[in-house]
């Protein structure tokens, strides 16, 4: 099976060829209950059978054709979902459905008494907390779309984060109650949190609004049941906004995945951590000095519109992007010229210091909204999470996207007896690609690191300056 990580889940499992396993996944998952049984699949079509055998890879020993018959166990497509992106077939099918995916036994729970009485007592709790008059909880009702209700009956958004917290353990009482109170505050009594938190903008932080509600900073940090609850809610709330004003999608603005968590909360004016997100830049007449500068996205969402640069050069590790500015200011004084000298196209180097962040996305898109022919470069660790980046970005930008020193020479240039080892799920996941590179990493089975490589990277570059002047 190919890289999943080149696409987004809901881009990848959005292929209409898919439509066949899918339908046969989900109907089984809830007539099983869970992830059992066998599911069985009638191929359809040429273009069908081609896409499900690269799919089921050495799972299926048959040569899939037209009107093939296909069974394999549910277990196969949940563990592929999960290390491919760490969803859970329920998760997949509100990623793709926007709704949630119930069992039967679930179905049957939604009915019993328990699950009833805790709606009962958070919305009991809930009008006594704030003294709500039937009048006002009608218009409250109204604002959510009756989510409280939905989501006792299985279709308000966050339904499978509070099943979660219940068949964990823990007190559901607690966390939809916060979530409810939050609600509360955002759609009915805004102004004077305003007020009382001293807050002219007509913005609230994350954090703020987290403490107002609960006393606790961190109470809607999205590793929080009570985080994830909220934000499910909100993007629930804002889907039905969507619909009942009739907004289509070229008439509102289109956000990217990678921003969606954020713009979900900046709807409802409840502004997320913006400092946080970073990426380091070194390019001339953006930044002063000699040294690459950190950028949160804050600033990056502030730039309204950068220089058409030739090109992005992306790399992974800190210790890369310093090397080489300490080689363009040496070979810059060693030939008596300085930054100003170079041009306002030249060239940015961006580190991501790992796994891209918003910030680090967003400045290249800006690259690419000034320059549509601007070139994207990628240079990182020779190991699974600098591939898998790799292919992240290539997916991202195609056709104006290049692999900078990661291929099978450089790997076998620098593989040694003492680098480390890869483990046994890299091998699994690197064998299921065909190209050179993952091969050569299958068969001598060590990570390169970018560090080993920082010579031709250097040189790589000393060339982009001299080009360049």
């Amino acid at each position: 099976m190919e890289l999943l990580n080149r696409k987004t889940a809901k881009q990848y499992y959005s292929d209409p060829l898919f439509e066949n396993l899918l339908n046969a996944v989900f109907n089984k998952y809830k007539g099983q209950n869970g992830v059992r049984g066998n599911i069985l699949i009638i191929i359809k079509s040429n273009e069908e059978a081609e896409r499900l055998q690269d799919y089921f890879g050495g799972r299926v020993k048959q040569l899939i054709h037209v009107d093939s018959k296909v069974e394999i166990h549910l277990s196969f497509f949940a563990e592929e979902l999960e290390r491919g992106y760490d969803l859970t077939i329920p998760d997949l099918y509100e990623v793709l459905y926007n709704t949630q995916l119930l069992t039967n036994c679930e179905q049957k729970e939604l009915k019993l008494s328990v699950w009833i009485q805790l709606f009962e007592q958070v919305k009991r709790d809930f009008i006594n907390e704030f003294n709500i008059l039937s009048v006002e909880y009608e218009e409250f009702t109204q604002k959510t779309f009756n989510w409280f209700n939905r989501l006792k009956n299985g279709d308000g958004g966050g339904y499978r984060v509070l099943k979660n917290v219940v068949e964990k353990g823990e007190n559901p009482y607690s966390k939809l109650l916060v979530c409810m109170s939050a609600l509360w505050h955002l759609l009915m009594r805004k102004e004077e949190m305003f007020v009382e938190r001293g807050i002219s903008t007509g913005k609230i932080r994350l954090p703020t609004f987290a403490a107002h509600v609960t006393k606790d900073p961190h109470a809607f940090d999205k590793k929080k049941a009570s985080g994830r609850l909220l934000w499910h809610a909100l993007h629930d709330i804002d889907n039905h906004t969507s619909i009942i004003n009739k907004i289509e999608k070229n008439e509102r603005t289109v956000v990217q995945e990678y921003l969606l968590e954020r713009q979900i909360y900046r709807n409802f004016d409840v502004l997320d951590d913006d400092l946080s997100s970073i990426s380091h830049i070194f390019v001339p007449n953006l930044i002063r000095g000699t040294s690459p500068r950190t950028i949160n996205l804050r600033e990056v969402e502030e730039i309204q519109q950068l220089p058409k640069y030739k090109a992005v050069y992306i790399i992974e590790n800190p210790s890369i992007i310093s090397y080489l500015a300490d080689e363009t200011i040496h070979f810059l004084n060693v030939n008596k010229l300085s930054m100003e000298q170079l041009p306002e196209n030249f060239p940015v180097l961006l580190c991501t210091t790992g796994q891209a962040r918003a910030a680090s996305k967003l400045f290249i898109e800006k690259c690419l909204a000034s320059n549509p022919d601007c070139v994207i470069y990628y240079s990182g660790d020779l190991d699974v999470p600098g591939v898998q980046m790799l292919y992240g970005m290539k997916e991202q930008f195609t056709a104006k996207f290049k692999a900078w020193r990661m291929d099978s020479y450089i790997y076998r240039k620098y593989v040694s007896p003492k680098s480390r080892p890869l483990s046994k799920e890299d091998l699994k996941f690197l064998i299921e690609n065909e190209e050179n590179l993952h091969r050569v990493m299958v068969q001598l089975g060590a990570k390169v690191y970018q560090e080993s490589f920082n010579k031709e990277l250097g040189k790589d570059w000393i060339e982009v300056i001299c080009e360049a002047i």
